[in-house]
């Protein structure tokens, strides 16, 4: 239950702004791209041609003096709603506010050009030229870009493979066992030369969905952990069991079933018996599922990602629970009807994921600004990570932009609908 909620916009506090460069990504419905853009046609394809120009993330009390962070995608949708019940207002930064208060229309762009929205010493108009968000003060003119490195899909490759059978565990659409193989993300970050100051990573795929991850075990029951274990055990997730019932199962039961038993790695398996993985479950770059590389993913006629490669960030359950029907589903009457306590996992394992920022950025640092972290690095097989590590690699390779215009990167086939700055 949400008890209060409160707006915070600056990027030293890790998840408050989602502002990575996705070329070109505007919302289903969105209002007001267009309007920055025939102001300023030069930032088409930048990281100010996104959400995150007039959005920022938040947080919410859970229970008193506990708060959890969210960055503006998973903000939005947590104030603002997938129906667009909530308030939009608790979504947007002070950049955002002026704009809505000169007019909301082209001619306010230019009209608060003048103004410091947020008060970094630095005009709107200035902080525009530089590429750099003008509802932000943490992010300004000066600045240099983190740390980064590409991985290729060699390179990752060559890395030491994890494999684990497990459960993807949905709301909204079935739910399935499969088994992926890829890199552990700890040891992924190690190579990386995480520092000893980060706490958490942001992962974003072309369609300009984030996802949060804090490195360590924490109590709230959507906050997947990527480096620690559990706590007081020498494992990352729990262990689990296979749980099959032919009513859930989609192939015997097709107009009520809920859950794919067809994967390969599912055959000989019984119900209760456990599943053993060697190593233990842990939260992986996904490479490959049931042997075969992840298929690319692309963006569909009505705008969705469909695919979940190159690369998968994969998380499994924190509390280990069976596949449960389909919260849209019409009969519940099953043997494991919808329950919203469970543990829902597969919407926080992002499909297709390009980049990984490991928070806090550096002091001294901006966001990494390239055109080419989207759906070039999905054809050509690159990850990047950036942040808070001390290794640099390669650069980044050079491309055109994509125009994305909606995103909705989980399990769950949802048609997010959050237009910008308000109803």
């Amino acid at each position: 239950m949400k008890l209060k909620t409160r707006i915070t916009i600056s990027l030293s506090i890790l998840l408050m702004f989602s502002s990575i460069a996705f070329a070109a990504y505007h919302h289903e419905g969105e209002k007001d791209a267009d309007k920055f853009l025939s102001a300023y046609p030069g930032t088409a394809g930048t990281k100010l041609d996104h959400c995150a120009l007039c959005h920022s993330g938040g947080e919410y009390e859970k229970k008193p003096g506990k708060w959890v962070s969210m960055g503006s995608c998973q903000w939005c949708h947590y104030s603002y709603g997938y129906d667009g019940a909530g308030e939009i207002e608790e979504t947007i930064n002070e950049y955002g506010s002026d704009f809505k208060s000169a007019g909301r229309n082209a001619a306010a762009v230019t009209a608060i050009d003048s103004m410091d929205s947020d008060n970094d010493g630095y005009t709107n108009k200035e902080e525009i030229a530089a590429g750099t968000f003008p509802g932000n003060a943490d992010d300004q003119p000066g600045l240099t870009p983190a740390p980064s490195k590409v991985y290729t899909k060699s390179q990752l490759a060559a890395m030491d493979q994890h494999t684990q059978f497990m459960l993807m565990n949905a709301s909204r659409s079935d739910d399935k066992y499969v088994q992926y193989s890829g890199v552990p993300l700890k040891e992924l970050l190690d190579d990386a030369g995480i520092l000893p100051s980060a706490t958490g990573i942001t992962v974003y795929a072309p369609d300009g969905w984030s996802q949060y991850h804090p490195l360590d075990y924490e109590e709230d029951a959507e906050m997947y952990h990527v480096y620690g274990n559990m706590p007081e055990q020498t494992y990352q997730y729990p262990p689990a069991t296979y749980a099959y019932n032919a009513e859930a199962d989609v192939a015997q039961n097709p107009e009520d079933g809920w859950c794919k038993y067809d994967a390969p790695s599912c055959v000989g398996r019984s119900h209760g018996d456990n599943i053993t993985v060697n190593g233990g479950l842990k939260a992986i770059l996904a490479i490959s599922r049931d042997g075969i590389p992840l298929e690319p993913g692309v963006l569909t006629d009505e705008n969705k990602l469909d695919g979940e490669g190159p690369y998968r960030v994969v998380v499994p359950q924190k509390s280990v629970n069976p596949p449960d029907q389909r919260s849209n589903a019409d009969n519940q009457n099953v043997v494991w009807p919808y329950t919203n306590d469970w543990d829902h996992h597969a919407g926080a394992c992002s499909r297709s994921a390009t980049i990984i920022r490991v928070e806090p950025l550096p002091e001294g640092t901006t966001d990494v600004d390239i055109l080419e972290a989207g759906w070039s690095y999905v054809d050509a097989g690159n990850i990047l990570i950036y942040g808070a590590i001390s290794n640099t690699g390669n650069e980044t390779p050079d491309d055109g932009d994509d125009d994305v215009t909606d995103g909705d990167n989980d399990d769950d086939d949802d048609n997010c609908f959050i237009q910008s700055v308000v109803k």
